[in-house]
């Protein structure tokens, strides 16, 4: 259910630049979006050009997609955790 927003307000298809400011506020915080701008920066570079568009990835910005993967998988782990210690097996 989730996946589908998640991949169409990420930058898996389209440059978040073209994005309205709405969607622009949710790719931010779409852990999609840091993950398909380390994949492209370890995959292609930091410096390429598609559909027309020149895209540059710095260094920083993919420390800060790392970090921001890292902190949604913790949250997802504590969130994990915490529903299945209800959780009693018979």
């Amino acid at each position: 259910m989730l996946t589908m927003p998640f991949f169409f307000t990420s930058n898996a298809l389209y440059p978040v630049d073209s994005f309205p400011p709405v969607l622009r506020a949710l790719s931010t915080i779409n852990p999609l979006t840091h993950l398909v701008s380390g994949i492209r920066y370890f995959a292609i570079g930091s410096d390429f050009s598609a559909i027309g568009i020149r895209y540059t990835y710095t260094q920083g910005e993919i420390f800060i997609s790392y970090f921001a993967l890292l902190a949604f998988a913790g949250i997802m782990f504590l969130i994990a955790r915490w529903r299945f210690s209800k959780v009693t097996v018979t």
